[in-house]
């Protein structure tokens, strides 16, 4: 018996299994979507990490007990026994964490049943777990998983879709669809976070946030990050894939920080309002590069380049912020606004 089993027909069943995932998610409608969806994606990690193993010369079998049958290691003693053999750029902690948030919800379709809500975090998750999918087959066997995938999709709904980030954040969703098992599964999701960050590993391995909008092409130009495929050779309507990191990487400063980060600016102590005066000149809320806001507008988070910005202005710069944005002040209280 070959107790390593065959790798080569591993990958090509790992493969077939997350075709089949994005095959049912992308159906307009069927029930049991996000179940089904989960359990072939994880099931294509398990051949997946599988095949790694036995390519590696290993066996993929426990040690046989008598009278039962031969038995493979689950996705769970699969994923420890790959682990040694990732190439060093291929960080292991956040893909684990993805991994084991998506089999906990998986292990409650399978045993019990989900509640309602947790489709826009198992959709965020499972997207960050298939560019990770796509990495490592990338990276173990040099299969590119974008030969096999069509971008050309109409993403087209009758809901308004929900920022990941408000929902995480108790913002933008009803109370009812926040049941004590979605609050649970988010602290989970939190914890692992914080793991990861304290290992100073990429959490972008952990949850991406992607959307997809339908763009004219005259407005390209002032995307953020685009990357998609024209759907014809026309002008307008191409399908654009619009990437974005979660601002807790991207734009990890409270104001708090970063008066606590300058300290001083020429002598002048950097106060609430002397940033806010400098914040108001620089124009820095509608720099998305330096600042990020949620859909309300009540959180706002700075980029690490921001402290850097403050340090270089001059003493007349900043005298200059607090002179204009206090005749700005004064003009809106005269016009009552």
């Amino acid at each position: 018996m070959n107790y390593r089993g065959s790798y080569r027909h591993l990958l090509k069943n790992a493969q077939a299994a997350m075709m089949a995932a994005i095959e049912i998610y992308n159906k307009p409608r069927i029930e049991y979507r996000d179940e089904c969806f989960i359990i072939l994606l994880l099931n294509a990690w398990e051949l997946c990490l599988k095949a790694v193993i036995s390519k590696n010369g290993k066996s993929i079998y426990y040690p046989k007990k008598r009278k039962e049958p031969y038995r493979t290691f689950s996705l769970k003693d699969s994923l420890n026994r790959a682990e040694g053999f990732y190439p060093d750029s291929f960080q292991q902690l956040p893909v684990r964490k993805n991994l084991e948030l998506l089999v906990t919800y998986r292990d409650n379709a399978v045993h019990f049943y989900n509640k309602k809500g947790f489709g826009l975090l198992i959709y965020a998750l499972a997207q960050t777990s298939i560019i990770n999918f796509k990495d490592l087959l990338e990276a173990m066997f040099g299969i590119s998983l974008r030969d096999q995938i069509s971008w050309n999709l109409m993403p087209l709904g009758v809901s308004p879709p929900i920022d990941p980030i408000d929902y995480i954040s108790s913002r933008g969703v009803a109370s009812e669809d926040r049941s004590p098992a979605i609050k649970q599964f988010i602290t989970e999701l939190s914890l692992a976070t914080k793991e990861v960050e304290d290992a100073d590993q990429d959490t972008g391995r952990l949850l991406t946030i992607f959307r997809v909008n339908l763009q004219s092409t005259k407005k390209i130009q002032t995307s953020d990050v685009v990357a998609g495929l024209y759907a014809s050779q026309s002008t307008t309507g191409p399908l654009l894939l619009e990437r974005t990191v979660d601002p807790n990487i991207s734009h990890p400063l409270r104001r708090k920080d970063i008066l606590e980060a300058v300290g001083q600016l020429h002598g002048r102590p950097l106060t609430s309002y002397v940033f806010q005066a400098i914040a108001w000149k620089l124009d820095l809320k509608n720099k998305k590069h330096l600042c990020w806001q949620d859909s309300r507008g009540a959180l706002i988070k700075y980029s690490r380049e921001v402290p850097v910005v403050l340090g270089r202005l001059i003493a007349e710069q900043v005298e200059e912020a607090v002179r204009d944005y206090r005749a700005f002040l004064a003009e809106r209280r005269r016009n009552g606004r």
